[in-house]
């Protein structure tokens, strides 16, 4: 098992806490390979806290990852099992080469330094609506009762009580609005201590 050790995410998962928004999404691309990020780390929801889920898009392939370490001192580790290192390298067309010509190190090493400074919420946004067959079969575990899609209307909170970003991340998936538009809106609901309420949909036959 290989351990490797990442610093590189502190900068964009220190500014998603900053601005209230616990959600990390972003593309980058290593040879042929394309790997999807994404995190979901709402401090009320201890299921996705520490986890990483890596999308190899070439191959089609979800890879959850488990985050060790004390990330808000920068320390964040992933544990990679000889086998997750197979399909990285299957994703970069490499499955076929002799197993000492691929380095791990070297290669998080590279896709480290293409991690973005900052991520904008309306670009994750738009990621996250483009890739949704990618992490369809994860809804249940980011989203609140993630069978419930069509938006009913505000609900105003009391005191004490915040918007859960559970539900509010529905907006990112299913609002026909523009990206930026849903992370002013967004921002708008927390302002206002206001949520959102969802029911299944209702098809006409």
């Amino acid at each position: 098992m290989g351990i490797f050790f990442n610093e590189w995410i502190i900068r964009v998962w220190t500014e998603a806490l900053e601005r209230n928004e616990p959600t990390l999404a972003f593309e980058l691309s290593n040879g042929r390979g394309r790997f999807l990020f994404m995190m979901f780390f709402d401090p009320e929801d201890k299921s996705t806290k520490d986890q990483l889920l890596l999308f190899l898009q070439n191959t089609r392939y979800m890879l959850p990852l488990k985050l060790y370490g004390a990330h808000s001192k920068g320390d964040f580790r992933i544990f990679l099992e000889s086998w997750q290192v197979e399909k990285i390298k299957k994703e970069l067309q490499l499955e076929y080469t002799d197993g000492a010509a691929f380095d791990i190190t070297s290669f998080i090493d590279a896709l480290n330094k293409k991690i973005p400074e900052s991520i904008k919420l309306a670009e994750k946004i738009k990621i996250l609506r483009d890739n949704l067959p990618a992490y369809n079969s994860e809804l249940k575990n980011i989203l609140d009762f993630h069978e419930r899609t069509e938006l009913i209307g505000e609900v105003r909170l009391p005191d004490g009580k915040a918007p859960r970003e559970k539900t509010l991340r529905k907006l990112y998936l299913y609002s026909t609005r523009s990206p930026e538009y849903v992370a002013e809106y967004i921002a708008n609901l927390k302002s206002r201590n206001c949520t959102l309420s969802w029911r299944i949909p209702s098809f006409v036959v």
